[in-house]
């Protein structure tokens, strides 16, 4: 005999159980007490962050680790404002997330009521939409919308209000409030297809240009790639969907000479562009010069395609369904020539390769490594590393150099805080994609100014019982910002961080330490067969290029240039 919910969050969590919810962040408040009490008798992971700030980002990785939305729960007014920037970091880096507050209703006509704030108002912009529940009847078409909405088209972030008389209200309630079937994916234009199909055959020198909403199909490209014998560029975001170790994979992430890039683009006569939003970033700081007669631009979201770069064709599909459209025609595509020779290709793949190694901004050293460079340093953690390992980075310095030496293997093998780059949010994003997938191993390198915004996160990690490597980058400032204030005028201000006793902070949290003083190989090799939490601190040094660069910003200062 079926059970009934006796209060209206018996509902509510029975539908998000429905959905295929897994797992939901944040911190409970009083508007939510109904709330939690149902997640605590349902198979929904509950997980307790330090602020709501985190428990977003933590979602962010979440997302970001396996495309399924998670769920962040917040109490209104300051446990939604604290959420606040962390949803704006997810509408930048197209994570799928749905925000949930429990917000009271208010008396109508009284001024100055408790915790009173139009939460709608304040995200509309960086949030994909913004619904309700009020009553008990609304649970069974909001939540499936919700979900759908964040993660349709365009993944991001959804705010649902809820009201918490409703959560707390008694009933017998029937299956006519299960969730609603979720739409079916919206089907591909056949022209469209045909018209794109028609371009690729006629062309002898295509390119692919991968972004996030690649990653899903990432068991396509390859095979696509090799059909076309086109080399592969992508995104921050995108790396790894094809393997860098792979001879048609051109690492473009952070190259100095853009030029090197363009002059590839300008010699294509096809660009086929996958999921992918060319922002500032994975636009080359929109230096990326692309021309329009040759963009065939497919993405998931209609807003998308065409937005920052004109394109001859646009396709409205999520990837993986374009390339089952394109593979349904794959023997005409295998009868076309290429013009591309595998010699050209790893020319062109080399160059980049030295550009972006080429020190653009004065580097650290590292101590304990032989040699003390940030080169040898990641080719060392990329040798010890499993390949399916996701390395996730905070932001600053570390994401720089790791970006810069690290290969990424495997499609969402990296994840960054790509264009709103919030410092703290490496642990909780480490946290969120490792909960996402047990089977990858999880790396975190984070800044000592990043884990002073997010430190404390690793007792989430302790608490849940969390395999997870943290490694701690540490200047005694915000690296950086500071290499920036030296570039510029010489001198440094307001950026030491101070010296902090890691080695006790990690043993009151019982987190396994240790210094690197030897090479990062066996130190990591150590931690990854240990299990559980532990943390590596890597002491940073100023090198002879950081005293130039302080002189020459001296100089520049004193003679106003």
């Amino acid at each position: 005999m079926k059970i009934l919910p006796a209060h209206g969050a018996d509902l509510f969590v029975r539908n998000l159980e429905t959905l295929g919810l897994e797992v939901i962040f944040g911190i409970p408040g009083s508007h939510d007490t109904y709330l939690y009490n149902s997640l605590r008798k349902s198979s929904i992971r509950t997980v307790l962050a330090t602020s709501e700030l985190h428990a977003a980002f933590m979602a962010n990785g979440y997302y970001r680790n396996s495309g399924k939305t998670a769920a962040l729960l917040a109490i209104a007014g300051p446990g939604f404002t604290n959420a606040i920037t962390g949803l704006t970091e997810a509408f930048f880096d197209s994570a799928g997330m749905v925000c949930i507050i429990c917000k009271p209703d208010k008396l109508p006509g009284s001024k100055f009521q408790l915790q009173k704030i139009d939460e709608k108002a304040m995200v509309k912009t960086v949030t994909k939409s913004c619904l309700s529940v009020a009553a008990v009847s609304d649970i069974a078409a909001a939540l499936p919308a919700c979900f759908e909405l964040a993660s349709k088209g365009e993944p991001g972030p959804v705010l649902l209000e809820v009201s918490p008389g409703m959560l707390g209200r008694k009933g017998d309630f029937t299956k006519s409030e299960e969730p609603a079937a979720p739409q079916a994916a919206p089907a591909i234009d056949d022209t469209a297809i045909e018209e794109v199909l028609r371009f690729i055959r006629s062309s002898r020198r295509a390119v692919l240009y991968l972004g996030q909403g690649a990653a899903a199909a990432a068991h396509r490209i390859a095979e696509l790639a090799e059909l076309l014998q086109a080399p592969v560029l992508t995104t921050t975001s995108g790396r790894g969907i094809l393997p860098e170790s792979h001879p048609l994979s051109l690492p473009s992430d952070l190259v100095d000479d853009v030029g090197l890039v363009n002059s590839i683009l300008a010699s294509s006569d096809c660009v086929l562009a996958l999921g992918c939003k060319f922002t500032h970033n994975g636009a080359k700081g929109f230096r990326l010069e692309i021309p329009e007669d040759r963009l065939i631009h497919v993405d998931a979201s209609p807003e998308v395609p065409g937005a920052n770069y004109p394109a001859r064709l646009t396709v409205t599909a999520d990837a993986d369904l374009f390339l089952d459209a394109l593979f349904r025609e794959r023997d005409s595509l295998q009868q076309r020539d290429t013009g591309w020779e595998s010699e050209e290709i790893e020319q062109q793949r080399q160059a980049l390769i030295k550009s972006r190694h080429k020190r653009t901004f004065p580097e650290p050293q590292f101590r304990g490594m032989n040699p003390p460079t940030a080169s040898a340093f990641f080719s060392s953690l990329r040798h010890v590393l499993p390949e399916e390992t996701v390395l996730v980075t905070d932001s600053g310095l570390h994401q720089m150099l790791a970006r810069k030496y690290f290969d990424v293997t495997v499609p969402r093998g990296l994840i960054v805080p790509a264009d709103y780059q919030s410092m703290g949010f490496g642990i909780p994003a480490g946290i969120g994609a490792r909960l996402a997938n047990q089977e990858r191993h999880t790396v975190v390198i984070t800044g000592d100014g990043g884990f002073a915004l997010c430190g404390m996160e690793l007792s989430t990690a302790v608490r849940e019982k969390i395999d997870m490597t943290v490694i701690l980058f540490n200047d005694n400032s915000m690296g950086l910002i500071r290499i920036h204030q030296l570039n510029r005028t010489g001198h440094s201000h307001a950026v030491k961080t101070g010296r902090i006793d890691y080695a006790g902070f990690c043993e009151s949290l019982g987190i396994h330490y240790s210094k690197l003083d030897n090479d990062i190989h066996d130190t990591v090799e150590k931690s990854l067969a240990g299990g559980g939490v532990s943390l590596i601190e890597v002491v940073l040094e100023d090198t002879l290029d950081i005293s130039k660069a302080s002189a020459k910003g001296l100089i520049r200062n004193i003679l106003k240039i």
